[in-house]
């Protein structure tokens, strides 16, 4: 049995209707307002004519306002045509703030009405170059850090500052010497460094056996001579404690071997890189001993653990920095 579809059933098969394309995004339109001084009219076949092909010209781009006057606005483009020579035009058209535009059309030996045709397309050229979107500048690339620039912001950089050293001490006063190790903890900022240091050394003097043992601050600064050399300067100070194993009495104390005692002085020194961020420095502190202390020995001699200071310290530092970033671009 066949059954006929009605118009109904016809429709509900068919393809489904095409979408409607969005609408175009209707291209800005400005008003524009000519002013034309008078040896150029005259060469153009008159004012009317110019404004007349002008009109036709912006049909896409915008519309002529009756006169050259009118309130301000975004979408106001005002153009200027003068004849600076017989036969050259010049033509200059600015919408609203930007920056204007300028053409020359050369007309010697054109007729009138081809010289005002020319003016007119060149005319609204501009005008539509005007009214196109300003496109936003892109940023300039950052540009990376040079490596001495790097190594310029490390130098300043915070950093925690550790070291260890083989030590030597030198006491002219007290027929001595004496040699150990010496440690280091501290902060460097703006490339002075400020620690806490300790000191253990053992040797001979005119007490025999001598051990010293000393905790003190020093602050240094470092001037660099390149990359991988530096030069060192600044000041230490410590509390010692001294003991004299072979005396019978120390300070007139009969049976004490034990005794404090003190320096101070300055630093020099000279450090070289050796990878990354550890150091090889020779430092050398000049000083003396701030209280003397006065021994007896065994056999009855006197004397005193005095007088010059002069240490060597054989270093090698590591430094950590506490912040880690490029430094600002310089323009």
């Amino acid at each position: 049995m066949t059954f006929a579809l009605g118009p109904s059933a016809a429709r509900a098969e068919g393809p489904a209707p095409a979408t409607p394309a969005p609408a175009a995004t209707a291209p800005r339109r400005v008003e524009v307002r000519l002013s034309i001084s008078r040896a150029a009219a005259e060469a153009l076949g008159g004012e009317a004519r110019v404004r007349r092909l002008l009109e036709i010209e912006l049909d896409d781009t915008g519309t002529l306002a009756p006169g050259p006057s009118g309130p301000l606005g975004d979408d106001v483009a005002h153009v200027w045509i003068d004849l600076p020579s017989p036969s050259e035009v010049l033509i200059e058209a600015r919408l609203a703030e930007r920056a204007a535009g300028r053409r020359f059309i050369l007309i010697g030996g054109l007729n009138p009405d081809v010289a005002a045709r020319l003016v007119a397309i060149a005319a609204n050229e501009l005008v539509r170059t005007q009214a196109r979107p300003l496109r936003p500048r892109k940023a300039p690339a950052p540009r990376a850090p040079t490596p001495k620039e790097l190594e310029l912001a490390a130098r300043r950089a915070p950093a925690i500052v550790w070291s260890a050293a083989p030590s030597f001490v030198f006491l002219p006063g007290s027929s001595g010497a004496l040699w150990g190790a010496g440690a280091s903890l501290g902060f460097r900022g703006a490339g002075v460094s400020e620690r806490a240091t300790a000191r253990w050394l053992t040797g001979s003097t005119s007490a025999d056996a001598t051990r010293w043992f000393e905790v003190g601050l020093a602050v240094d600064y470092r001037v660099y001579l390149g990359s991988s050399v530096r030069l060192l300067f600044g000041a230490d100070a410590a509390l010692g404690f001294l003991h004299l194993s072979d005396v019978r009495a120390t300070d007139g104390i009969v049976g004490t071997r034990d005794a404090f005692s003190g320096r101070a002085g300055g630093l020099l020194g000279v450090d070289v890189r050796a990878f990354g961020p550890a150091w090889l420095g020779l430092h050398l502190s000049p000083g003396a001993i701030l209280r003397p202390t006065r021994f007896e020995t065994r056999g009855g001699l006197g004397g005193t653990i005095e007088g010059l200071w002069l240490g060597v310290d054989l270093a090698l530092q590591l430094e950590h920095p506490l912040v880690r970033s490029a430094p600002t671009n310089p323009r």
